[in-house]
């Protein structure tokens, strides 16, 4: 089986791994030869044929045209619209509606995408410049609002502003700059604030069939300046009364945005309306590692790609049931916060993880000796660790420490 994977980074990277383990013969294209070198961590060029670097389209398409693909995927968020693009100049089967691929990448068109399919979303307002902005603002008549670029991802650049002062910072922060997804933030969206519950619906699709594969409740911080951080991802069970609902609406939108092939990750805040819509984006959850999901639900999303494409059939069989997994195990995923400025060395606080009774993996972005500052946003967070547990309480004591250690600046070097 040939497989182009675009932009194979973040949790693509396993993607990749487990199809060259499965027999795959995989050719990789890079959406462009300026790509953040955030994304390249961990990368294994070894598992390719062949390294191709989009520049134009026609040549990217000639070069794949030899190697004649039978599946086009995207590894990571900056490679979703030209894997739409490829998909739909070859036509392969497996791919999605290509009228909706700029509503599944630009979160104002998303949004309004599913407002007029009458689904429940947030009010949201787009702006390039910090008047217009503030008529929105005086107009809607309520804070926090949510500011944050079209197109981006991991909570890059998403401020939530508690006064009016904060939302011109977070205009003028943004406006003028590109961000991780090497795209220039040309305009802002500007959103209600859904107040509730986060959590994220990880589906994989099959000819509009969708089995779920993990749906997640989500923990954040927020920094001074109105940015978000990660805090912990906790696998729900399909018997937790939120389920169904959280599922049935990201059923709903995914037809609506017309996901009908592949990967979906959603995230979706729970209000006292109901389910409503942060975003969605057509790949795989960048947190990801299989080993985890093979602990905890069996069969996470990365394993069920690879089974939609490889064993079909059983795929099928598997998304006919009413729920798409089991939990069998709890778990965190912790994703280190660094307070203060330093050097970054491992080894103590490796050494203070291995005590941990829930303690699986621990994956860092960095290296020993590097400097590294406080933590902003996802893409300055340090690593993540990994806890799977049968006892919830030891998973929740186990996080505590983890963030004691932090405090502690058990991963900075005495310099």
């Amino acid at each position: 089986m040939r497989v182009v994977m675009v932009d194979g980074f973040s949790s693509g990277k396993f993607l990749a791994k487990q199809l060259k383990d499965a027999g795959c013969v995989l050719v990789h294209v890079a959406s462009s030869d300026t790509l953040d070198s955030y994304y390249y961590k961990g990368f294994d060029c070894a598992l390719y044929e062949r390294m191709i670097v989009h520049r134009d389209v026609e040549m990217t398409l000639a070069q794949l045209q030899r190697f004649k693909p039978q599946f086009i995927l995207a590894g990571a968020e900056t490679g979703v619209l030209l894997a739409d693009q490829l998909n739909e100049q070859l036509q392969l089967p497996y791919r999605n509606r290509f009228d909706k691929t700029n509503a599944r990448r630009n979160k104002y068109e998303m949004i309004q995408c599913i407002t007029q399919a009458q689904l429940p979303a947030a009010r949201q307002f787009i702006a390039d410049g910090w008047e217009s902005v503030q008529h929105w603002i005086d107009e809607h008549g309520r804070f926090p609002v949510v500011i944050k670029p079209l197109e981006s991802a991991g909570a890059d650049g998403v401020f939530i502003c508690e006064d009016m002062y904060a939302c011109k910072a977070a205009v003028e922060r943004l406006l003028g700059t590109t961000n991780k997804l090497n795209i220039p933030n040309t305009q802002v969206l500007i959103q209600e604030y859904l107040a509730g519950m986060e959590y994220v619906v990880n589906m994989v699709s099959l000819n509009g069939r969708q089995l779920v594969t993990e749906v997640v409740r989500y923990r954040k911080q927020r920094t001074a300046s109105g940015g978000i951080l990660y805090d912990i991802d906790e696998l729900i069970g399909p018997d937790t009364p939120v389920y169904s609902i959280l599922v049935d609406y990201t059923r709903a939108v995914m037809r609506c945005l017309g996901i009908r092939n592949g990967p979906s990750h959603a995230e979706v805040m729970l209000t006292e309306d109901g389910p409503k819509l942060v975003e969605i984006a057509a790949r795989t959850d960048g947190i990801l590692r299989p080993g985890v999901s093979k602990l905890t639900t069996g069969l996470g999303q990365i394993d069920a790609v690879v089974l939609s494409l490889m064993q079909p059939a059983a795929f099928e069989q598997r998304s006919a049931g009413e729920v798409g997994y089991q939990r069998l195990q709890h778990t965190y995923n912790v994703c280190l916060i660094n307070r203060s400025e330093g050097y970054f060395e491992k080894d103590v606080f490796l050494r203070e993880l291995l005590k941990l009774e829930s303690f699986f993996e621990a994956v860092f972005y960095v290296e020993n000796g590097q400097q590294i500052d406080v933590t902003q946003d996802v893409f300055s967070q340090p690593g993540t660790v990994y806890l799977v547990h049968p006892d919830p309480g030891v998973i929740e004591a186990d996080y505590r420490r983890i963030r004691t250690l932090e405090l502690e600046g058990a991963y900075l070097a005495a310099r």
